[in-house]
């Protein structure tokens, strides 16, 4: 079956790992496991707007190359530490973080690796212009160059 599983989380917004997230990384790696397949492990994140104080044009470059450099660590620690429970389950996996807008990343992720299943957690928390524009989930089932499998937590 599947060689080749991403998953991709949402982890830079949210202090504890969701319910979503956790389900996810369950599945997947059951998914993986039976399958005998690798699992990448994707979290795509964006470095907002970063305030820049009144320095010279030099001084901002070098402010904001600090400023992502040290989002960039904040997020491989934070992908590290939702890894660390299924490390060692014989299962290969490879960690991936990447700074980017997240529909377009995971696609390209998707596209890249290339990747044979995608698997995702359903988020219960949307905003109305995200349910207008059909939602990260909506758009990779419409775009990922694989089967998407969408998953939500037990209630």
């Amino acid at each position: 079956m599947s060689q080749q599983i991403l998953l991709a989380v949402a982890l830079q917004q949210w202090d504890a790992f969701t319910s979503h997230a956790l389900t996810a990384r369950e599945v997947a790696v059951a998914l993986a496991k039976g399958c005998g397949a690798k699992l990448a492990v994707l979290s795509v994140y964006d470095y907002g707007k970063i305030k820049e104080p009144s320095l010279s044009p030099d001084m901002i470059a070098r402010y904001r190359e600090d400023i992502m450099q040290r989002i960039d660590a904040q997020m491989e620690t934070k992908l590290k530490a939702f890894l660390a429970d299924v490390q060692g389950l014989e299962v290969p996996i490879t960690p991936m973080v990447q700074a980017g807008e997240p529909r377009k990343t995971i696609v390209e992720v998707a596209e890249r690796l290339p990747a044979d299943l995608l698997v995702i957690g359903a988020h219960s928390k949307r905003s109305v212009l995200d349910a207008m524009l059909g939602g990260t989930a909506a758009y990779l089932s419409r775009h990922a160059p694989c089967p998407v499998l969408m998953v939500t937590p037990r209630r």
